[in-house]
């Protein structure tokens, strides 16, 4: 694992094409260093093997993390960074599914998911929802002492994630986080 880690960690949102990807990746990694996520949810392996060849190379270039959000056999394919999974896989392991030289990302939403987690050898965790938010509307805000809480005793990094936007890295370092994790704000439509 780098490190240091940004404060900022990215998860890349909607593109129409090759094109749009490249400019929308470049364009965010020029203003500040971010860990970046690949996620493209329901894209079939093959345009996806795509996009990872095309991330690698604009993150190589910025310096900047590439972690995965797809199945380990997939990323077992890449010269990527690491791998992001989703609260929903974390049941499907039952030691660290990658190498101990790559990066472990995971997204948390319970004490039970960041235990799980953490008992994985997950090298950055992601707890969400810290706001309500659109994309998960059966789930309450956690706000910002509750994630304080919960965080507080743990040794990864953890960045806020659920409804963030730039500005809210004051609060999210003022409840112990590394920084935010966020679509909105970094990868415009």
């Amino acid at each position: 694992m780098p490190r240091t880690l940004s404060s900022h960690y990215m998860i890349t949102g909607k593109f129409a094409g090759h094109a749009d990807f490249q400019e929308k990746l470049e364009r965010t990694l020029s203003a500040e260093s971010k860990v970046v996520q690949l996620r493209c949810k329901g894209m079939a392996d093959s345009e996806y093997r795509e996009m990872v060849r095309l991330a690698q190379i604009i993150c190589r270039r910025f310096k900047a993390p590439l972690l995965l959000a797809t199945t380990t056999a997939l990323f077992a394919e890449t010269e990527a960074d690491g791998l992001h999974l989703s609260s929903h896989q974390l049941g499907d392991f039952s030691e660290r599914p990658i190498a101990a030289d790559k990066i472990f990302s995971v997204s948390c939403h319970t004490e039970v998911d960041l235990e799980l987690a953490d008992r994985l050898g997950a090298d950055i965790l992601l707890l969400s929802p810290v706001k309500p938010t659109a994309s998960h509307p059966d789930l309450a805000g956690l706000g910002w002492d509750r994630f304080q809480k919960m965080i507080e005793k743990l040794e990864q990094p953890v960045y806020a994630l659920g409804g963030m936007r730039p500005e809210d890295m004051q609060a999210a370092r003022a409840a112990g986080a590394q920084g935010i994790a966020a679509t909105a704000g970094y990868w415009s439509p």
